[in-house]
């Protein structure tokens, strides 16, 4: 039998009559899905299914030689995050995200931390600097870490100049001609500001956060493949609709 291990829950369906199959992140196995039999079966102080929800901090015992485990045990150490609006939005972007790309049985401890510290974060209100710390963090566990202090030649970035963002090739110089007339060309000082933020040295500067934001979606297709959550799609409607 295994012993327990800290583990959230990323996203769940019923399974069978009583039961439910859950995709947990947890802090020894990485990303598992595991059974849960009579989920729904009442006892005291309540049913699993109700303690199983996502952005509740869980300790897990589960067992089997196979892909997919059986919980035996579930406890909650602590009360969980109560995420509404705009931050459960930002908060299942995120469980999406790691169901979509991490591979089953990869335990990645520093990510398990900042995926706690995320959830810690949003519980408090939406925060799209805390998305974009996340998604770093979660670009640099799987190798594609985003390096904004030198270029493609290797060359130290200078404050005084300005690069485009290509995801096979990072940071490349960019012309005066093209700095004037292409949004996506940042500025050696924008990047050096953000540098400073992802070593949490400064507050990262409304204005900043929008480049930011712009580097991580290239850099992030890279690892989805391209393709487009749900949830962010889900957003792009819910956005139309307002401005209809």
């Amino acid at each position: 039998m295994s012993t327990e291990q800290p583990a959230w829950v990323l996203g769940r369906k019923n399974y069978g009559d009583n039961g439910l199959l859950v995709e947990f992140f947890t802090g020894e196995w990485g990303r598992c899905g595991a059974v849960v039999r009579g989920a729904h079966r009442k006892k005291r102080g309540g049913s699993l299914a109700s303690l199983l929800q996502p952005f509740q901090p869980l300790l897990v015992s589960m067992v089997g030689r196979g892909e997919l485990k059986t919980v035996r045990q579930v406890e909650a150490p602590s009360a969980g995050y109560s995420l509404h609006g705009e931050a459960l939005i930002h908060g299942l972007y995120i469980n999406e995200l790691l169901v979509r790309v991490l591979p089953r049985f990869d335990a990645l401890p520093q990510l398990f931390v900042a995926y706690g510290r995320a959830a810690e974060q949003l519980g408090v209100g939406p925060s799209e600097s805390t998305l974009r710390r996340f998604e770093l963090a979660l670009l640099s566990e799987l190798g594609y870490r985003l390096n904004l202090q030198t270029d493609e030649h290797g060359q130290i970035i200078q404050e005084t100049l300005h690069y485009r963002y290509e995801s096979e090739r990072g940071l490349c110089a960019a012309g005066v001609g093209e700095a004037r007339s292409d949004a996506a060309v940042l500025s050696g000082e924008q990047l050096a500001r953000i540098q400073q933020w992802c070593d949490e040295q400064r507050d990262l500067e409304p204005g900043d956060l929008g480049v930011l934001k712009r580097l991580t979606r290239v850099a992030m297709t890279q690892i989805t493949s391209g393709r487009t959550l749900h949830t962010q799609a889900l957003v792009r409607n819910l956005r139309s609709h307002q401005r209809g």
